[in-house]
C-alpha cells in the first residue's frame, strides 16, 4: 500500500511539473509574442516619425544609447518618443533634437522621483501640450506633480520668477518652443543633478 501510493505520489508529482513546465512554455511564448508586437508597432510608428537624415535603425541605436543613460527602460523610451514624433514632431528640428529633449524629460522624472504612472501621464500631456504648441491648464498640472523640475528649468532658462510659470502659461506664453529650448540649454545644470543621484537598484536591474 505504501509502495502503491508512494507511486501514485509520484507520478502525480511528475504530471503537475509537466503542466508547470507546458504553462512556463505557453507564458514564454506569450510574452515574446507580446514583444515583437510591441516591436513591430514602435519600430513602424518610428519609421513614420523619422526625419530620414538617419535610418530608422540608427534611431533605434541612438534611442537605445539615451534610455542606457538615464537607466530607463528602452521600449517605453522608444514608444514614447515615436509617440511624441507622430503628435508633435513640428515642434522639433530633427528626430536627434527630439531623442535629446525626451533624454533631458526623462532625467527630470528620475530628479523628480516620478512614478511609472506619473510619468505616464505627464508624457501625454506633455506630448499633447507641444502639439498644441502652448503648456497650460491641466498639461501643465500634471508636469508639476510628475517632474516640477521642468518648471523650475523654464523659468529660470526665462528669468522668471520661481513659481510663476503658471501666470506666464496663462497668458500662452510657456510655448513649446519655450518648453524645448529651456530643457536643451539648461542640459548642463541637469545633467549635473541627475549625475549626483545614487543609482537605485531598480535602475540597474533596468
Amino acid at each position: 500500500l505504501i509502495r502503491d501510493g508512494t507511486s501514485e505520489a509520484d507520478s502525480l508529482l511528475d504530471t503537475v511539473k509537466r503542466i508547470a513546465a507546458a504553462y512556463v512554455t505557453l507564458q514564454g511564448a506569450a510574452s515574446v509574442l507580446d514583444f515583437s508586437d510591441m516591436l513591430a508597432q514602435t519600430t513602424s510608428r518610428l519609421n513614420l516619425m523619422n526625419d530620414g537624415v538617419q535610418t530608422t535603425s540608427e534611431l533605434f541605436d541612438m534611442i537605445y544609447s539615451s534610455a542606457r543613460g538615464v537607466h530607463a527602460p528602452v521600449m517605453e523610451t522608444a514608444d514614447a518618443i515615436a509617440k511624441m514624433g507622430n503628435n508633435a514632431g513640428a515642434a522639433f528640428a530633427s528626430s536627434e533634437e527630439l531623442v535629446d529633449f525626451m533624454e533631458q524629460v526623462n532625467k527630470q522624472f528620475i530628479i523628480g522621483g516620478a512614478s511609472a504612472e506619473e510619468q505616464s501621464n505627464a508624457l501625454l500631456q506633455l506630448s499633447q501640450a507641444m502639439a498644441a504648441g502652448a503648456l497650460r491648464g491641466e498639461e501643465l498640472n500634471s508636469i508639476l506633480e510628475a517632474a516640477p523640475g521642468i518648471a523650475r528649468t523654464i523659468e529660470e532658462n526665462m528669468g522668471w520668477a520661481e513659481g510663476s510659470i503658471k501666470s506666464y502659461a496663462e497668458e500662452g506664453a510657456v510655448t513649446a518652443e519655450v518648453v524645448k529650448t529651456s530643457l536643451l540649454e539648461m542640459a548642463d545644470e541637469t545633467n549635473e543633478a541627475f549625475e549626483s543621484m545614487p543609482m537605485t537598484f531598480s535602475q540597474v536591474m533596468t
